[in-house]
């Protein structure tokens, strides 16, 4: 499994965009690929161990997951991993960090490794991966 990195500029500070990112009410206005997305037990934000629960919308359905927070520091770093196989994930494990570069702007990298089943899926899906660098505006 390699491991791959997106890296954004983001048109907010590092806390606000890990807030919108983190805090499932606010996520769910603006994540179109989500149907729901919630902490198993109740609570708006993850933390260390907890579990979360995030559901694909219409055919991304296929990306349902349950993942487990491993790391978690507001404002800074959350990073997560499959807590079974699930759709046609068989391992996915993933970290956004976030760093202000100047007022009102920061930088988010989500790097991340997955294997995804069946096998001939995960070879089609490594040249879809490979297209992806860095350096973009979200907002471009």
């Amino acid at each position: 499994m390699a491991r791959r990195r997106i890296t954004l500029i983001m048109p907010s500070s590092a806390a606000d965009a890990f807030e919108a990112f983190h805090h499932h009410a606010v996520r769910q206005q603006w994540d179109t690929l989500l149907s729901h997305a919630a902490i198993e037990g109740g609570g708006s934000h993850p933390y260390i161990g907890a579990v979360s629960v995030n559901e694909g919308r219409g055919w991304k359905r296929l990306f349902n997951m349950r993942t487990r927070f491993v790391n978690y520091r507001p404002a800074q770093v959350a990073a997560a991993v499959l807590v079974e196989p699930s759709g046609c994930f068989q391992w996915w494990a993933a970290s956004m960090r976030h760093r202000d570069l100047e007022p009102g702007v920061s930088e988010l990298t989500y790097t991340f490794t997955m294997k995804l089943r069946p096998r001939w899926l995960g070879a089609c899906s490594t040249r879809w991966r490979t297209g992806f660098s860095s350096g973009k505006r979200a907002n471009d």
